[in-house]
Formats: structure tokens, sequence, C-alpha cells
């Protein structure tokens, strides 16, 4: 209403000749209110209020785009989280079934050479084999073994 007490000062200088509100002629009148009808802005000033609705708007839009953006790169990351945490308990677990394999197959070929040791002791304790007979019995047991898969 800038404009409108602009319009009423104007006018009671004009209605009432002077800012007391007596003129020079001794005639007093007094602008009490004044109410515009019709008026027309400035295109300027039209232009210039349709400009800041846009820019508020824009605004606006700018703040929702950013929370989307926001709540979309945050989904993105625990998702990238989730995955890595999968892919690391994938690693972990594929590396202790091959550790434990490898203890299985360790345990395994001890186990084999512990028989075979106990075995030639055997062989030599019942035959009385010198450190010879002991690889002459291996060289029979080997041939005998290639023999059969033929």
């Amino acid at each position: 209403t800038v404009i409108q007490d602009a319009m009423q000062n104007s006018l009671k200088i004009k209605l009432e000749g002077s800012a007391t509100g007596i003129t020079d002629d001794g005639v007093y009148a007094f602008a009490n209110s004044l109410q515009l009808k019709n008026v027309e802005l400035p295109q300027e000033y039209k232009d210039a209020i349709s400009s800041k609705q846009r820019a508020e708007e824009d605004i606006a839009l700018a703040k929702n785009q950013r929370r989307q953006e926001t709540t979309k790169a945050q989904t993105e990351k625990l998702a990238a989280e989730e995955e890595a945490r999968k892919i690391l308990e994938t690693a972990y677990n594929t590396g202790n079934v091959t550790i434990i394999e490898a203890d299985l197959k360790a345990e395994e070929t001890l186990f084999a050479f512990g028989k075979e040791k106990q075995v030639l002791l055997q062989a030599k304790d019942n035959f009385n084999l010198t450190a010879n007979g002991i690889l002459a019995y291996m060289t029979n047991q080997l041939y005998a073994k290639s023999t059969e898969k033929m």
C-alpha cells in the first residue's frame, strides 16, 4: 500500500493546499482516506512481480530436486555398501573353504605317509630287511601297482 499512501499524500496536498490542512485562501479541507479503483500498475512492476514469482518457484523446484537427488544418492550408496558387504563375506567364506580344504589335504597326505611308514617299518621288522632291502621291497610294490593298471 505504498502506492496508496503516496497517492493519498499527493491528493491531500492538492485538496488541502498544504500539509497543514488550511489553504492559502483560508478554506479548510481534510482528506480522511483514499480508495483506489482501477489502478493500473506499470508493466515493469508487473514484470518484476512475475519474475520474482518464477524465481521463487524455481527455487522451490530446485530444493525438491536436490532432496530427490540426495535420497537417490543415499539409496544408491546403501545398495553399494550392501553389495560390498556381500562381496567381502563371499571372499571371506571362499578363503575359509580354501584353507579348510588345504588343511584337510595336508592331513590326508600326512596320514598316507604315516601309514606308508608303518607298512615299511613292519616289513623291515617282519622280513629283517636292511635299507637296500626296503628299497627293493618298495620297488616290487611299485612294479605290482603299475602292472595292475595295464
